[in-house]
C-alpha cells in the first residue's frame, strides 16, 4: 500500500494544502517552522484517526480554523483506491472511508498501516513506562485489530472496579469484579504475550546480518501482578484477594495491564541504564523496522513509514545500514531540514517546504 495524495485544511500550519506522491515516498526538505512534521503526522492522522503527539484533536486546529479536514487516497499493492476522510468540528469528529461514514475509528487499523519514528523515540527505553504501554498497545493494535475491543473493555472495567473499590461493597460483589478483571487482564496478556514472542523471535534473525546486535536485544515484560504472562485466570484472582486490603485503603486497582511495563536488554543488561543514546535510537529503529517486517507478513499490508527528522542524530554508517533494510521496498516519507540527507537516500523524489506552511 502507498499514499497517493493528500488534501489538508485548517491542519496544524496548513491552511488549505494538497500534495500528490511517489510510491516511493519522498525527502521532506524545509527550515524549521515549514510544516515538515505537521504533514507527516496528517499522514499518521489518516492511519489512527487521533495526534501522534497531541492529546487533543481541537490541539490540531489551525488558529485561523474553525474545523479541520484530512483527506487521503491510498492505494493497494494491486492499485484498488482507498479513500480516507476524518473531518473536527464542533468537537466531533467524522471518518469517512470511501465516503461513506464510518462509526468505529479502530476501523482504520484494518485499511492502513503506518509507523511513525521521532527524535525522541529513544524514550521508548529510558522515559516513563506509559510510553512504553502506548507504543506496544498501539504497535498490537496494527497487528491484531480485535486487540483494540479487548483492551478498550479491560480498561472500562477498571474505571468499574475503582467505582466499588470507592464504596461499600460485599464479598460477593467482589469476588464478581475479580473474575471480571481477571478474565479480561488475561485476554490483554494473551495479546501482548504473542507480540512479545514474535518480536523477541525476529530480532534474533531478521536483521542479524545487517544490525548484529539486534540479536542481543530482548524486550522482556514487568507484570505489577508479579505473575507469568500466561497466568490462568485462577492464579490472578488469587493475587487480587491478597491484595484486597491494600486496594481497599488507596480506594483503586494497583495492578493490572494499565499498570505493567516493558524493559529493554542488551545481552542482558537493562538498555534504560546502561546503553548509549545512540544504542537506544537505533534499539528503537530496529524495532519499528522488525514492527513492519512483521504487519506485512501477518496482515498482507505494507506499511508506510515515517522518519521524522531522526538522521540528524545517527552516523553516516547506521542511516546506510537503515536505506539498506529499507531497499526501495516500503513508501518512506523522511523529514530534514538539512539537504544532505539526499547523500543517504539517492534517487528519491524531494519535496521542498519554504517558511510557514499556508
Amino acid at each position: 500500500m502507498h499514499l497517493a495524495k493528500i488534501e489538508l485544511e485548517n491542519f496544524r500550519s496548513y491552511r488549505k494544502n494538497e500534495f500528490d506522491f511517489h510510491p516511493q515516498g519522498c525527502l521532506i526538505i524545509g527550515p524549521n517552522g515549514s510544516g515538515k512534521t505537521n504533514l507527516l503526522e496528517a499522514i499518521a492522522y489518516c492511519s489512527i484517526g487521533k495526534s501522534i503527539r497531541f492529546h487533543y484533536d481541537e490541539e490540531l486546529l489551525n488558529f485561523e480554523g474553525q474545523f479541520f479536514r484530512v483527506a487521503a487516497l491510498f492505494l493497494s499493492d494491486q492499485e484498488i483506491e482507498q479513500k480516507v476522510t476524518l473531518t473536527y468540528a464542533e468537537q466531533r469528529k467524522l471518518l469517512k472511508l470511501d465516503d461513506l461514514p464510518v462509526r468505529q475509528l479502530s476501523t482504520l487499523f484494518e485499511v492502513v498501516k503506518v509507523i511513525y519514528c521521532a527524535p525522541e523515540d529513544h524514550l521508548l527505553i529510558s522515559g516513563p513506562p506509559r510510553f512504553r504501554r502506548q507504543y506496544f498497545d498501539l504497535a498490537i493494535s496494527q497487528l491484531y485489530p480485535p486487540y483494540i475491543t479487548v483492551l478498550r473493555n479491560f480498561l472500562h472495567l477498571v474505571q468499574q472496579r475503582n467505582a466499588m473499590l470507592k464504596r461499600n461493597y460485599s464479598s460477593k460483589e467482589l469476588s464478581s469484579w475479580n473474575l471480571a478483571f481477571a478474565t479480561s487482564l488475561a485476554e490483554v496478556w494473551k495479546y501482548r504475550n504473542r507480540y512479545l514472542q514474535q518480536i523477541n523471535s525476529a530480532l534474533k534473525e531478521a536483521f542479524k546480518d545487517i544490525f548484529p546486535a539486534s540479536a542481543d536485544i530482548t524486550i522482556g515484560y514487568l507484570s505489577s501482578l508479579k505473575l507469568p504472562l500466561e497466568s490462568p485466570v485462577e492464579d490472578i484472582i488469587k493475587q487480587l484477594a491478597a491484595l484486597e486490603e491494600r486496594e481497599k485503603m488507596l480506594q483503586r486497582s494497583i495492578v493490572g495491564a494499565h499498570l505493567d511495563d516493558y524493559e529493554f536488554k542488551l545481552q542482558e543488561h537493562r538498555m534504560r541504564i546502561y546503553a548509549s543514546q545512540g544504542q537506544k535510537r537505533i534499539a528503537v529503529i530496529i524495532l519499528k523496522l522488525l514492527q513492519a517486517h512483521l504487519i506485512e507478513r501477518i496482515t498482507g499490508i505494507k506499511p508506510i513509514l515515517l522518519f521524522d527528522d531522526i538522521f540528524a542524530e545517527l552516523d553516516t554508517y547506521h542511516s546506510l545500514q537503515i536505506r539498506n533494510c529499507i531497499n526501495n521496498h516500503y513508501q518512506v516519507f523522511i523529514s530534514s531540514p538539512k539537504e544532505d540527507i539526499r547523500n543517504i537516500w539517492q534517487g528519491y523524489p524531494v519535496k521542498y517546504l519554504e517558511g510557514i506552511a499556508q
